[in-house]
């Protein structure tokens, strides 16, 4: 008789594997920091996106999480691959502009994503001006 067996059934420790997989993931994939300025940053666009399109709280939160994406991505990479050019640096920023549009128009559709990352980018204008 195996010492574990009276304690443990087969299927008590499938779901102890499961949540112990499950929570390394959830850490992992939380393992970006990411700056308070980046988080602002993020909400200012989402925030300006969701009060000019009249979007719900789960898709703000959505466009939140695309927008946090791409400043993170565009700066990780820049800092990685030390860039130090503008014109460099604006590679980097178009490519990351084109994947959140590209995510956002899965979400969204084409024509919604377009005019959300106008708005972004009016969001970064304004805030530019102040």
């Amino acid at each position: 008789m195996n010492f574990i067996s009276p304690f443990f059934n087969k299927q008590k420790m499938k779901k102890i594997i499961f949540s112990i997989f499950f929570l390394s993931f959830c850490f992992v994939a939380n393992a970006q920091d990411y700056t308070k300025f980046q988080m602002n940053r993020a909400a200012m666009f989402s925030t300006y996106v969701a009060e000019k399109m009249e979007l719900n709280e789960t898709q703000q939160q959505f466009v939140y999480d695309v927008m946090l994406a791409r400043i993170y991505n565009s700066n990780a990479t820049i800092k990685s691959q030390n860039l130090t050019a503008q014109a460099d640096k604006q590679v980097v920023y178009k490519s990351e502009y084109k994947n959140a549009q590209e995510k956002l128009a899965a979400e969204f559709g084409a024509k919604d994503a377009r005019k959300m990352m106008n708005l972004s980018n009016e969001a970064r204008k304004n805030a530019e001006k102040k």
